[in-house]
């Protein structure tokens, strides 16, 4: 391009900042003097009328909730009552019946509490702690000692199923026929009563409980008294849940002023004075802004609450002058009211509905400033700035290789494209040395770089190659080409398996299942993925004897199990990558491959959740370092097919049967079985090692061969790693 012409089209760009501010300023002008003026004549009566109906639908709204919260308790109820009277759930089946209560649970969420309290004085309930924890229990009255031994079960539930954790044991006083519940629907048989709100025993939280009796069909004595108890809490966090009241706050009071729900659980109760408990708080005493707000507005109309019957609405001003639309209305429960707080500025949207009453006083201005808007930035903003934004979503979709400079005769745009040129080079090499897959992943699930993790149930795989120092130390900075190849086919096989790879470390491969996306076969897999790695290692021994390289062999090991997954490492430098004591025994294991012999040996966690699609073998039992208890490691053979068979792996019985006699310390039975493994097979190290094994123990046992039957714990198989 010549000087000439250089010249000539820099004249023609002018400034991003003079041609927004110039559009701007002309839309707005001409916007502001069209419909400033006739809007506020009517905003006022606009923003009245719109506060009156969503004010109702809002107390409807949590008065159907609120009243379906109790309809629900009284139905499920209702449905325990008849399926213990009619005998199809045993009060006695401890199994039966915490499955009907964590059904009702879970079915239920707004539930603390279902239980059931007997004459005698034992108690059964389950409990939802919070949205995960659940516990059960169980208390078994002691008449002579005048106290319950209780037992207490600790249950998560994360979405898939329930999961024990702890039981504790203690001895309290908590006698159920004493309990509020119980003398209410006792004293109302067959009804279904409702307590007044009291402290819960347990949780020390504010609630109320329906309760209803249960009676021998025949005779009608009393078994026992249901109850369904609902903590208040579970009625703030719906009231905190609710998207219309946005900068305002909804309330439940009764007709006494005392706080029964609000978003913010912490401002119902306050510590008594006298007895140092939990108790209803006043709506008079909260500092919280909306509720002294709420308190003002309802202290202004000098009506008792006591007389409220109807829907009621007042406005109350901050002390900054910020109009608030309060509104007052009856509840579901008769002694109870539903209050909103509004600001006036959230009903400032409804106006839009009037725009058809100004159309005549702006018609004029809107059609010239959509002829200049459609006109001056199609040209020279819009379609420019949608072009850089293709170019920066391929960029954000690390498709960099299709990225381009936008040209532009804004000198802001056309330096903002060339920088993102250039950004999208520099990362184009930086990306040989992430995963890019996995950056795409993260970024798409919106996980910020920033250091923290989670727990959960994951496949771990390492790999390495054996005997690859002494093949790095004979051929030098030439095994840097056979390492590509290696790298090359495990990468494309452990992604074809969906696999995310953690990191090369040296000639081995770490890879884990089920993070960043969740997979529920991650077990099957890695499994999958270990078998193929190894038919892809087959094919690059061949290629490398070709060619004279060595023909070192692979080893692998996998394991299944809780561990920690996320951004782990400094603030400055961080790795997605997996830590817990499932990994450090898959790089265990995958040592171990070296001591039998073996290809890929795999966890016991790994083989019970593959057995029925993988074929693998127990091949011993051992003391891993760093852990107290023994485990068993099975080898990783091939998949089976639609009818449960593995093809040419017919041996792996007789090496079963073999193991089993090994175990019963039946040496000479086990000795034949291992001796005919290696006649079918061929060749197996596993054999002779277990073999040998064999010899040791008849040589140190006073009569040869003689058979002695022992315990599984005490097998000889318990060796150190």
């Amino acid at each position: 391009m010549t000087g000439k012409h250089q010249s000539a089209e820099t004249r023609l760009r002018i400034s991003l900042r003079v041609s927004v501010i110039a559009v701007l300023l002309g839309t707005v002008v001409l916007t502001t003097a069209a419909v400033h003026v006739p809007w506020m004549l009517i905003s006022r009566e606009n923003v009245a009328e719109m506060s009156r109906q969503l004010n109702g639908e809002i107390i409807s709204g949590v008065n159907r909730e609120v009243g379906a919260i109790f309809d629900s308790a009284v139905s499920a109820q209702t449905a325990i009552h008849d399926m213990l009277e009619d005998g199809v759930i045993d009060m006695e089946d401890e199994t039966a019946r915490e499955r009907l209560f964590f059904a009702m649970l879970n079915a239920n969420p707004h539930f603390s509490w279902v239980s059931f309290g007997k004459p005698n004085g034992d108690f059964f309930g389950a409990q939802r702690r919070d949205a995960v924890n659940l516990r059960l229990a169980e208390s078994r009255w002691n008449p002579i000692q005048k106290h319950a031994n209780r037992v207490e079960t600790y249950f998560v539930n994360d979405g898939i199923r329930i999961s024990q954790t702890v039981t504790k044991r203690e001895e309290n006083d908590y006698y159920a026929p004493g309990r509020s519940w119980y003398k209410a629907a006792v004293a109302a048989p067959g009804e279904h009563i409702w307590t007044d709100i009291y402290l819960f025993d347990t949780s020390r939280r504010p609630g109320l409980n329906t309760a209803t009796t249960l009676k021998r069909p025949l005779t009608g004595a009393l078994l026992g008294v249901l109850s369904v108890a609902i903590e208040l809490e579970r009625i703030s966090l719906y009231l905190a849940e609710l998207r219309s009241v946005r900068s305002g706050a909804a309330f439940i009071i009764d007709r006494e002023g005392h706080l029964i729900a609000f978003p913010d659980p912490d401002e119902v109760t306050k510590q008594s004075l006298i007895t140092n408990a939990p108790e209803l708080k006043q709506l008079s005493e909260s500092n919280h802004p909306m509720l002294r707000l709420a308190n003002k507005g309802l202290a202004a109309t000098g009506m008792a609450l006591s007389e409220i019957a109807a829907p009621m609405q007042v406005i109350t001003k901050t002390e900054t002058g910020e109009r608030y639309f309060l509104t007052v209305a009856p509840a579901a429960r008769a002694d109870w009211l539903v209050g909103t707080l509004i600001p006036e500025a959230d009903f400032m949207g409804v106006i839009r509905a009037n725009y058809l009453r100004l159309a005549l006083a702006v018609c004029a201005a809107l059609v010239l400033v959509g002829v200049l808007a459609l006109l001056i930035p199609r040209y020279v903003l819009v379609r420019p700035l949608q072009k850089l934004m293709i170019e920066t979503d391929k960029i954000a979709r690390f498709d960099l290789d299709d990225v381009r400079k936008v040209e532009s005769p804004l000198i802001e745009i056309a330096a903002l494209s060339g920088s993102i040129e250039q950004m999208s080079r520099g990362l184009g090499s930086f990306r040989r040395y992430i995963p890019t897959d996995l950056v795409r992943t993260l970024l798409q699930q919106g996980v910020i770089a920033e250091l923290g993790g989670e727990r959960r149930i994951m496949s771990v795989m390492f790999m390495d190659l054996e005997g690859f120092t002494n093949i790095s130390e004979r051929l030098g900075h030439r095994v840097v080409p056979l390492l590509g190849d290696y790298f090359t086919a495990m990468t494309s096989t452990l992604q074809r398996h969906g696999g995310t790879i953690d990191k090369f470390i040296g000639d081995g491969v770490m890879a884990f299942w089920g993070a960043p996306n969740y997979d529920e076969e991650h077990p099957l897999h890695a499994c999958r993925a270990a078998l193929d790695c190894q038919v892809a290692m087959d094919g690059l021994r061949t290629d490398w004897s070709g060619r004279g390289l060595p023909e070192p062999r692979l080893r692998i090991g996998v394991t299944t199990g809780r561990v920690v997954v996320g951004n782990i490492g400094s603030v400055d430098r961080l790795n997605y990558t997996v830590i817990g004591d499932p990994v450090n025994l898959s790089a265990r294991l995958e040592g171990m491959n070296k001591e039998f012999g073996t290809g890929i040996l795999i966890s016991q966690q790994t083989y019970e959740l593959v057995k029925y699609d993988m074929l693998a073998r127990r091949i011993d039992t051992v003391r891993v370092k760093g852990k107290d208890q023994p485990v068993a490691i099975y080898e990783l053979l091939a998949p089976r097919d639609e009818s449960g068979r593995a093809p040419g792996f017919e041996w792996v019985d007789r090496f079963e049967t073999g193991f089993t006699h090994f175990s019963e310390r039946r040496w000479t039975e086990a000795a034949q079985q291992f001796r005919k493994v290696i006649e079918m097979k061929g060749d197996d190290r596993v054999s002779r090692i277990f073999l040998s094994r064999i010899d040791g123990y008849l040589a140190a046992e006073p009569t040869q061969g003689r058979i002695r039957a022992v315990s599984d714990d005490k097998r000889g198989a318990d060796d150190t790693v």
